[in-house]
Parts: C-alpha cells; sequence; structure tokens
C-alpha cells in the first residue's frame, strides 16, 4: 500500500513538473516614459511598482511562467550563483548563462500620466477650498514574440480616478498613493486579460442540450456574470503567398451570448443571438471576443 502512495505521489509530481514547463514564459521590461509625461510628474512615477503589478497580475493568470528582469533582482541571483561557484557551497544553483530565456517579452510606455490636486476657492468664505483629486495613466504595451523578434501586438491601456470635493482648509498636496497603486492594479489586470485573450483564444468548449455553451475560462480569466462577447467561426488558416507567414485563421461573425456562471475552471454562457443556427452553429471550437 505504501508503494503503492509513494508512486501516486511520484506520478503526480513529475505531471506537474512537466505540466509548469510547458507553460509560455513571460518577461516585463521596466516601463519606459514617453515624452508626453512631464518632467515634474516622472518624479512621482513609480515604475517599479507599475512592472510589480504587471508581473502580479500575469502571475494570477497560472497560464504563464514570469520570468524576472528588475536589475536588484538579477544581481542578487547573480550574487547567488558566484556563491554556488565558491568553495563554500555545494554547487546545486542555476549556473551562470543558464537562466531561462522568455517566449514573449512585454514593452511598456508610458504615454501619459496625470497626477494631481485642484482647489476652487468657496465664495464668502476665507481659507475654504473644494478640493478634489483626478489621475490618468495611460500605457503602450508592445508584445513580442522572442523566436521570431516580431511585434505580436500592442496593447492600449488606460486608468482614470476622480474624487468627490471635499471641504478644506488650505491648499497644497497631492493625491494619496493609494490612488496611483489602484491604476496600476488596473492598467495591469487589462494587460493580462488581453495578453490571454491573444495567446490563449477564448474558445467554446461544449455545447449543452438547452444551448448552453461552456467556455475555456474560470474565475481567474477576467470575466463576470453579465459580460457579453461576440462569437466568431473558426475557419481555415490564413498564409501570406509572398512571405508564408500564417496571418491567423479566418473567422466570421456567428453571434452574441451573455455570461451567466463562472466556476473555478470553467465558465457558462447563454446565446443571446445566433445569425444562422442551421449552417454555422455555435460549437465546439468557436471562438469568443469581446466586443470593439
Amino acid at each position: 500500500m505504501l508503494l503503492r502512495i509513494l508512486m501516486f505521489v511520484c506520478f503526480f509530481y513529475t505531471n506537474s513538473l512537466l505540466a509548469g514547463s510547458t507553460q509560455p514564459s513571460v518577461a516585463i521590461k521596466d516601463p519606459l516614459v514617453g515624452a508626453g509625461v512631464s518632467n515634474n510628474l516622472k518624479k512621482i512615477l513609480d515604475i517599479d511598482q507599475i512592472r510589480r503589478e504587471m508581473e502580479a497580475a500575469f502571475r494570477a493568470t497560472r497560464k504563464f511562467r514570469v520570468l524576472s528582469r528588475d536589475k536588484a533582482t538579477l544581481g542578487a541571483l547573480l550574487e547567488e550563483q558566484n556563491f554556488a561557484q565558491s568553495d563554500f557551497a555545494k554547487g546545486d544553483a542555476a549556473a551562470t548563462g543558464e537562466l531561462n530565456n522568455a517566449n514573449y517579452l512585454i514593452l511598456p510606455t508610458v504615454t501619459d500620466f496625470k497626477f494631481y490636486r485642484s482647489h476652487k476657492a468657496l465664495p464668502n468664505f476665507d481659507s475654504k477650498f473644494k478640493r478634489s483629486d483626478y489621475g490618468r495613466l495611460v500605457i503602450s504595451a508592445q508584445m513580442l514574440d522572442t523566436s521570431t523578434g516580431q511585434i505580436v501586438t500592442t496593447f492600449s491601456l488606460k486608468s482614470t480616478f476622480s474624487t468627490a470635493a471635499t471641504i478644506v482648509n488650505s491648499k497644497g498636496g497631492r493625491p494619496s498613493s493609494v490612488y496611483f497603486t489602484k491604476m496600476a492594479k488596473s492598467v495591469s489586470g487589462t494587460l493580462a486579460t488581453q495578453f490571454v485573450a491573444q495567446v490563449y483564444p477564448m474558445k467554446v468548449i461544449k455545447r449543452s442540450a438547452n444551448g448552453t455553451l461552456i467556455i475555456n475560462r474560470g474565475a481567474d480569466g477576467g470575466l463576470k456574470k453579465g459580460d457579453k462577447l461576440q462569437v466568431f467561426s473558426a475557419g481555415e488558416e490564413l498564409i501570406d503567398p509572398d512571405t508564408g507567414e500564417s496571418l491567423g485563421s479566418s473567422e466570421e461573425y456567428i453571434g452574441d451570448v451573455v455570461v451567466t456562471r463562472i466556476n473555478p475552471k470553467i465558465t457558462f454562457v447563454k446565446i443571446l443571438k445566433e445569425t444562422a443556427p442551421d449552417y454555422m452553429p455555435m460549437t465546439r471550437g468557436s471562438i469568443l471576443r469581446r466586443p470593439q
């Protein structure tokens, strides 16, 4: 009995390792800052936090291995590798030059950033002001396939906030850093969701007898109950006749669905509209996308 348990544990552990190794790997470079950001705002723009939030959002999808490109982290790894090669260590750390390369590289650029506080003097009151805080974070993020150097796509990300006016006795200061964190989390979550859709398109895995569709997204898929999606038929692969490059598959719009239930690993959607149920029905393999 003990032998069977040990064999099962070994089998499960091996499969877990193999499954993990087949996940695509992603590395996120430190965001660049575009010319549209003023020098004053560059001083409070936390680039490290944006990268950390992006890495956290990608890890939360559980579909990618996230490789660090943080200089401090890589420096610590190099220090550990050097220690592993010394006479004091067993030498079982990753050898220098053997860290994994990423399958995909994300190159973010902050193209617009606003983070300010507005004051309006109250009439007939001395030293009384209506204060409101505002912010905007806009990022353009290129997705590169490192095996080809090809720019696969560019994601446009945006998050804003504004607060209700409050009465204060003085002017000055800037918005709380909590609002910047919320904007960084928002654009990072959008990036991860759009990236997953690019690498792993939402697809129908089953159509039940009552017409309900089950799709390959779970609780971590960025969907919520009530979301509406467009459905497309998956056509033949399109090949560029000059370069031989795959341009993706031809797609034809075949209807709309709405999310009704989300389980840990799958999502149920209800058909709202099916354009040609007789000759082009929604079925296994149909592709779902958010409305543009």
